[in-house]
């Protein structure tokens, strides 16, 4: 009988590419590049390809995360995940965002703090939303596309429901 093993490692090594390349893909927009020239250097015919690519990828990672997501909200009930999935929402939308970084003095700490805060435990997923919408919300943020602002509104929303009291 074959030694299955290799190929059952090839699902290991094919989620560390894909999140290898998704993080290739965020760095490369924050560092200015273009859609046309991310399609080009995958390999795709068209920026629609590489951007319809960067959201497949995203949302991969979201579903591979979501079962560790889970039982870190066991006996939290509702609102963590709720709260998990805002968070996990707006930093895809942040991720795909090349301006991001530039649009206001936090941008990047917002980033970056969106960034931890899925994988935190039920307490610091709150502590690291509340800091988030505070520089979200500070004076001198500016007013966000439509969708980013969407995505905002539905952290706030997820996070008053999550809130005690």
């Amino acid at each position: 009988m074959a030694d299955l093993s290799a190929l059952r490692e090839i699902r290991a090594h094919r989620a560390r590419l894909d999140a290898e390349e998704l993080a290739l893909i965020d760095q490369a927009r924050r560092d200015g590049a273009t859609w046309p020239a991310i399609a080009e250097a995958l390999g795709l015919a068209s920026r629609q390809a590489a951007e319809q690519r960067r959201d497949r990828l995203a949302q991969v990672a979201e579903r591979e995360s979501r079962p560790s997501r889970v039982r870190l909200d066991v006996g939290y009930g509702e609102s963590p995940s709720q709260l998990r999935d805002s968070v996990a929402d707006l930093h895809r939308r942040i991720g795909a965002d090349r301006r991001w970084d530039a649009r206001f003095p936090r941008a990047t700490l917002v980033r970056e703090t969106l960034a931890a805060a899925p994988d935190a435990p039920p307490g610091a997923l709150y502590d690291l939303a509340a800091q988030a919408l505070a520089d979200l919300t500070a004076p001198g943020v500016p007013r966000f596309p439509a969708p980013l602002r969407a995505a905002v509104d539905r952290l706030e929303a997820s996070f008053t429901a999550a809130s005690p009291g």
